[in-house]
């Protein structure tokens, strides 16, 4: 035995819930090892101070008083999940995003040709590719026409062009 399993064994050995085989390799470790041997008597000595210290007895009223402001923590149900996952997905930004995920996606299903009930593709994935490009492509030119046809952006031209005109 070596001092490692002598240190982590110790109190094990002065309680003594060990078997004797350990017992006497215990035994045999502290009569050859000084350090061992110190340990064990400052152990032993520890315990002695600490069987001198005096023994209150707990006022009745403690453990009560320790149970009732223990808080208490209910478990989950399966109901109280339920209705946590439908308050998250009935909030007005989810559900705002899986309608518009749902309407992109049909949008691109249809450009894509993919049928109604989703179950085939018409066109191969180049086609899907290029058919959502243009899509995108149409929609980024509407946003740019519908821009420069907005009014502030109407009047600031105007405004632009008449202080050329001063100037």
């Amino acid at each position: 035995m070596n001092c490692e399993q002598c240190e982590s064994r110790m109190s094990d050995y002065l309680e003594s819930a060990i078997t004797a085989a350990d017992r006497e390799g215990m035994d045999s470790h502290v009569r050859s090892c000084a350090a061992c041997n110190e340990l064990l008597a400052e152990m032993r000595e520890v315990l002695g101070w600490a069987k001198t210290f005096p023994v209150f007895e707990p006022p009745a009223w403690l453990a009560t008083r320790i149970l009732a402001n223990t808080p208490r923590i209910a478990r989950e149900s399966w109901l109280d999940t339920l209705a946590f996952i439908w308050k998250w997905i009935s909030e007005p930004r989810t559900a705002i995003a899986v309608f518009t995920a749902t309407l992109v996606l049909g949008w691109l299903g249809s450009l894509a040709g993919i049928s109604p009930d989703w179950t085939a593709v018409v066109r191969d994935p180049a086609a899907i590719y290029y058919g959502a490009q243009g899509a995108m492509n149409r929609a980024y030119d509407e946003a740019i026409r519908t821009y420069y046809r907005s009014p502030l952006v109407t009047q600031i031209q105007n405004r632009i062009e008449q202080l050329r005109e001063i100037s």
